[in-house]
């Protein structure tokens, strides 16, 4: 489906278009979905499960794999902005991870609700993320989950720094899950300790 068809789509399905990122008018007027490499397309859902934002995983990529979706530039187009993400119903206790996709695996895996930010440094729209949760779904703790590189990346420990400060401010509780580091991502563990116990029965 061409991108001016897929937007045509959504018109008639009763979508309004303006004002979401990736989506812009052409030059007769019609709106449409801005180029993409090839990808997977991830949904970035609010605490209501709305579609915010589409970030893109890019195939065949090594670095930047992750990209967000925008029309920032062209007519009537609207750029993106670091939305955090939640799977799972708003509980008492979420997991924090980074990306959205991740985010969707380890639910998906566990049953557990995960909230998830771009990146430990992609903090401005999680203050008011978690607020919300706290006012209307009786958010009370954190447990983060980050890539096990922050043990040795600077600028991870600084973005961890700036976390703490935010969630010691919304006086939520916190703590880290720790897992093997030979397993980059929560997910990546998760997924291994799951085909060991297969491979096991």
């Amino acid at each position: 489906m061409g991108h001016t068809a897929i937007a045509k789509q959504l018109q008639d399905q009763g979508c309004y278009l303006a004002g979401v990122p990736g989506f812009f008018r052409t030059e007769d007027g019609n709106w449409a979905l801005t180029g993409l490499p090839r990808g997977i397309l991830i949904p970035v859902r609010n605490v209501c499960g709305q579609i915010q934002g589409l970030q893109l995983r890019k195939d065949n990529s090594v670095k930047r794999k992750f990209r967000w979706v925008s029309s920032m530039g062209e007519k009537d187009g609207c750029g993106a902005e670091c939305w955090t993400h939640l799977a799972g119903p708003a509980t008492e206790t979420l997991i924090l991870t980074e990306g959205p996709m991740k985010a969707d695996v380890i639910h998906a895996l566990t049953g557990l609700s995960v909230l998830a930010v771009p990146g430990v440094n992609g903090l401005s729209q999680l203050s008011e993320a978690l607020s919300d949760l706290q006012r209307n779904h009786g958010l009370e703790g954190i447990k983060t989950a980050f890539d096990m590189d922050y043990t040795s990346n600077y600028h991870v420990q600084a973005g961890y720094a700036a976390l703490y400060t935010l969630l010691d401010k919304l006086d939520l509780t916190y703590s880290t899950y720790l897992w093997d580091p030979r397993y980059k991502g929560l997910d990546d563990y998760i997924w291994e300790s799951l085909l060991h116990k297969q491979r096991a029965n």
